[in-house]
């Protein structure tokens, strides 16, 4: 196969074979019987399809061709990714390469959920501002939070010790605002609202009315929401009706959620690896980005559509760009950074061309990892959540 460079004019292939091949195979555009490429289409060809790349008299290597384009940041994240998708023998486009994208109606996962009910509570809890958690002493109703609607810890974490309820200060504002539990102060013994409490927390504790707007969110609707620490995320989440007093025995969570406040920015390897930890442990990882407005929208780059292997009768074969595209890739590197308003975006940008958003990630070795993120409904919130899973193109 034969490539040709010329600055002013870009790379191609006017080579009648090559020419061939690399339409047949859905690379570059077809313009005036000549196929032009994208650098890493061109580069692709020449290390996997035993191309040669001709500038004038002069006949380039791989890395001298690559030198032409060096000024493009993301050139080897866009070569590596591109590669991969080739090498499992399905197609990557550049998204401004691609016209036929159709608006889609998706099959959303919609997740089960009924208002919480609850008795108003009388008995009082006892505040601590500086460890923020509350006390309650009454056992009578401190069991009945506990064992009905899984608010806090009853005794001793998974043990039948003590009598205390504790309950740390997402439940303390939830519990007081919408079930009455009246709150008094250690220090003062003076009686403290609702909102007291989570105007001190904010200013104790990065990111708590995000925290407390999207736990409030998912409590109303019955489910049980508590820390996710030991798994790397914001929650874990149970759906309606769990209960440690249920089963005999100690019920696991499912999900877990996280939430990436718009303007927090996290080191993609720190990201994945939250995700990979509920993986590992076989939870569904879900994405909270509250609080974004039209005017925080961004065109962060996406690079590519993805095509993937469609079923037709007599088996399963390769979707092409003949028609809509799957998938919205955005490659990054494992050392880069990403913000909740440019993932955000890219989510926008994928729901309004009907495709399902996939990160491609290349880490040092230049291996890379897949996920994809799916939207989910929660009836009657506000706010959009999406799974996160691992995938293979």
């Amino acid at each position: 196969m034969e490539l040709l460079y010329d600055p002013g004019k870009g790379l191609w292939a006017e080579e009648p074979s090559s020419v061939e091949r690399l339409h047949r195979s859905h690379f570059g555009r077809m313009e005036k019987g000549k196929v032009f490429l994208r650098p890493e289409e061109g580069l692709y060809a020449m290390s996997m399809m035993n191309g040669t790349c001709r500038s004038g008299e002069r006949l380039l290597s791989f890395n001298e061709l690559a030198a032409r384009f060096v000024s493009d940041e993301r050139l080897f994240l866009r070569y590596n990714a591109y590669r991969d998708w080739r090498d499992r023998g399905i197609i990557l486009k550049r998204t401004e390469d691609v016209t036929n994208t159709v608006k889609r109606s998706r099959n959303l996962k919609r997740y089960p959920s009924k208002d919480l009910k609850m008795d108003k509570i009388s008995s009082p809890a006892f505040w601590y501002p500086k460890s923020m958690f509350s006390v309650m002493e009454d056992n009578a109703t401190g069991k009945y939070l506990f064992d009905e609607g899984w608010f806090g810890q009853f005794g001793v974490y998974k043990q039948d010790r003590g009598d205390l309820l504790k309950l740390n200060f997402l439940e303390t504002v939830f519990l007081s605002k919408h079930f009455s539990l009246p709150v008094f102060s250690i220090e003062t013994g003076k009686k403290v609202s609702h909102s007291s409490i989570l105007k001190h927390v904010v200013k104790e504790r990065e990111y708590t009315k995000q925290l407390y707007e999207v736990y409030e969110d998912w409590r109303k609707k019955g489910f049980v929401v508590k820390t996710g620490f030991k798994f790397g995320s914001h929650f874990r989440i149970y759906f309606p009706g769990a209960s440690p007093a249920k089963g005999g025995k100690w019920v696991h969570s499912r999900h877990v959620l996280h939430i990436f406040p718009k303007d927090q920015k996290l080191l993609i390897s720190e990201w994945a690896r939250a995700v990979r930890v509920a993986h590992g442990v076989k939870k569904t990882f879900l994405l909270c980005i509250p609080e974004m407005n039209e005017e925080d929208y961004v065109d962060y780059p996406a690079e590519y559509f993805g095509y993937t292997r469609i079923k037709k009768k007599g088996g399963w074969v390769r979707d092409t760009p003949d028609n809509p595209p799957k998938y919205l890739v955005s490659v990054v590197s494992e050392d880069e950074h990403i913000g909740g308003v440019e993932l955000a975006s890219l989510l926008r940008k994928a729901e309004s061309t009907g495709t399902e958003l996939v990160l491609s990630i290349t880490d040092r070795e230049t291996s890379i990892t897949y996920y994809i993120l799916k939207k989910v409904e929660l009836p009657g919130s506000d706010y959009e959540y999406y799974e996160i899973e691992w995938m293979r193109p």
